[in-house]
């Protein structure tokens, strides 16, 4: 993909659902792209096991796992076999998510990995030979090659789609970041003018990463200086903290936190954690404020 995005795990990213989301009114309604996770229970290294390698995709779209998803080649039996590089991987994610730490599917990274969370991967690889090291250096991160603004003022625009009613919770998330840094943000009228774009879709949408699927989650965000922000549409939105919806202004700030350059982080309380549950509201943690100051060195 030329354009390098992050997303909100419902996750978590990629392989997507291939549940056209346009059909649905609400996620409660939508089949979890995760259920092949209900079919591994149990299992550990050495098991050669259906839906293994569906586990091995899912953990090379987080970043966690080096595995050819997109060949048209068949399938071996070896994909099916949970080898050591599925337990180092799981061994990463249960530290990233300071779960215990078993190399196994157990119970408790089972319930993580179905939580609601951002399209976005927690891991980049800079190039597909390169293993990640287990030790990680610091909570936040960034985009490959700190991809990031060259100036200070960016207009936004939203899609004329947008219920009004979610714009000023979004609005205010811009100006909670423009509060930690030097950013000033202005609104235009016109998607085409603006360096932050910001829109609801449903289902597939033309950014190759339909809504529905396990690597969309409940958002996406394309690095600078792209400046795409897709929310899902078929998702329940809040912007008064209904307990059974998702917080548009905590969603926003996490996703306008990756069109700042900035990706995931381990900090729970920070706002770009990846996963988020209904009814929850953040603002800006240390940890964000850290990050997006490291990037920008202000």
């Amino acid at each position: 993909m030329a354009s390098q995005v992050f997303t909100y795990i419902l996750l978590f990213h990629f392989h997507l659902y291939i549940i056209h989301a346009h059909q649905f009114k609400s996620i409660h309604k939508i089949p979890s792209p995760l259920k092949f996770l209900n079919q591994l229970s149990g299992v550990q290294k050495g098991d050669n096991v259906k839906y293994v390698s569906d586990l091995k995709k899912y953990l090379s779209y987080l970043g966690y796992l080096i595995y050819n998803t997109n060949s048209n080649e068949q399938r071996s039996e070896k994909d099916n076999i949970f080898d050591s590089s599925v337990e180092l991987a799981l061994k990463k994610y249960q530290k990233f998510y300071n779960l215990n730490i078993t190399g196994t599917l157990d119970a408790n990274t089972m319930v993580k990995m179905q939580e609601p969370r951002c399209g976005m991967p927690d891991f980049y690889r800079p190039d597909k030979s390169a293993v990640f090291p287990f030790h990680m250096i610091s909570y936040y991160s960034f985009f490959p090659g700190h991809p990031k603004w060259r100036k200070k003022k960016l207009k936004y625009a939203f899609n004329r789609n947008m219920k009004e009613e979610l714009k000023p919770p979004l609005e205010h998330a811009l100006s909670e970041w423009a509060s930690a840094t030097p950013f000033r943000f202005s609104r235009v009228s016109n998607l085409s003018q603006a360096d932050i774009k910001i829109s609801f879709f449903r289902g597939y949408h033309g950014d190759g990463q339909p809504f529905g699927s396990k690597d969309a989650g409940l958002a996406h965000t394309f690095a600078p200086p792209d400046g795409r922000v897709h929310f899902d549409a078929a998702q329940k939105w809040s912007s008064k903290g209904e307990k059974d919806a998702y917080d548009v202004q905590t969603v926003g700030l996490h996703e306008l936190g990756h069109a700042l350059g900035l990706g995931h982080t381990r900090i729970l309380k920070a706002v770009m954690y990846p996963i988020v549950h209904e009814g929850e509201r953040k603002g800006l943690h240390e940890d964000d404020i850290n990050g997006i100051k490291a990037l920008y060195k202000f």
